[in-house]
């Protein structure tokens, strides 16, 4: 059986396995696919669970919570290629189940892409599930954005570089290490964390007395930020923002910065559909984002039974 509730459950031989669980409950196995915070559980009965090094150091810091790093002889860890330390479940039963978490197969400067794996049922995330949503090539967008901030750059003018503090920051941070680079404690604090596990990033934080324009600033641009990018747009900063929902019209316009280059940590639509294909299940469960659109598609164009776990559709009995 799966079962949406608290995370996505799988029940068998009177086992439940929770994926990306709200609540980690003292008699269930749990497993954390990576450290974004809609991810990460917010109580835990118990002090355990299956996840990367990298999750385990964020739970720590992001929910102040030292947890133990636990297996299963069922469950397989696969990079997920999502953010550093994201990971895909191979949960082996009476049937071989892929839960993907959130998944990218590009490679970026910090990832290696995620691999299909064959299985009979995938759980896949469907965020940028519309076929409208196809990134451009990873290395030209980055090469475009490096161009537009050395532009800016020459001219003497600092650019604010927006971005979520764990995924995208990095991938800025390792592209824009040999510039005069500075970015929020926070984005900082998630650098030094990674760098003891191997990661090689940038952590100068934005000092107001001693970081003197021209200077690439990157920061979420939220919270008490949000004061900060204002003022130093006053003062001639150029901002641009770095989301998979650049490719939306108007977005640039819609989010007041100057430019907006397509960078995602997730797959694009066609990306999705080939990893549902090569995996070649025999049935799919789609969740996040367009979970109901993305079903569709798969059963139209893959002839695969497909559907959608959403909240209306509290259970699936599908063994």
């Amino acid at each position: 059986m799966i079962r949406l509730g608290n995370g996505i459950l799988v029940e068998s031989d009177g086992t439940t396995f929770r994926l990306d669980p709200k609540r980690v409950t003292a008699e269930d196995v749990s497993l954390i696919s990576h450290a974004h915070t809609d991810h990460l559980p917010t109580s835990f009965k118990k002090l355990e669970a299956i996840c990367s090094p990298e999750s385990r150091d964020f739970i720590a810091a992001r929910r102040n919570k030292e947890i133990s790093i636990v297996s299963d002889r069922r469950v397989k860890m696969i990079d997920a290629g999502h953010i550093a330390g994201s990971r895909m479940f191979l949960v082996s039963l009476d049937h071989e189940i892929l839960y993907t978490g959130d998944y990218c197969t590009r490679k970026k400067a910090n990832t290696d892409g995620a691999k299909p794996h064959k299985c009979d049922v995938l759980i896949t995330e469907a965020t940028y599930g519309l076929p409208k949503y196809v990134f451009p090539e990873h290395k030209e967008t980055m090469s475009m954005a490096r161009d537009w901030i050395e532009d800016l750059l020459r001219e003497g003018t600092s650019a604010i570089l927006l971005a979520y503090p764990l995924g995208k920051s990095q991938e800025l941070s390792a592209a824009m290490r040999d510039q005069p680079l500075v970015m929020n404690p926070t984005i900082a604090a998630n650098n030094r964390i990674l760098a003891k596990h191997g990661y090689d990033l940038p952590d100068a934080v934005y000092d107001p007395e001693r970081t003197k324009p021209p200077f690439i600033y990157i920061t979420s641009g939220m919270g008490k930020d949000a004061l900060r990018v204002s003022s130093m747009r006053k003062h001639g900063a150029k901002t641009a923002a770095f989301s998979g929902w650049a490719l939306d019209r108007g977005f640039a316009s819609v989010s007041s910065v100057d430019e907006a280059f397509p960078i995602s940590d997730h797959c694009g639509y066609n990306e999705l559909m080939e990893f549902v294909r090569r995996c070649s299940p025999s049935s799919v469960f789609t969740t996040h984002g367009f979970a109901k659109e993305f079903a569709a598609q798969i059963r139209r164009n893959l002839g695969i039974p497909a559907v959608p776990l959403v909240a209306r559709q509290r259970t699936l009995d599908h063994f």
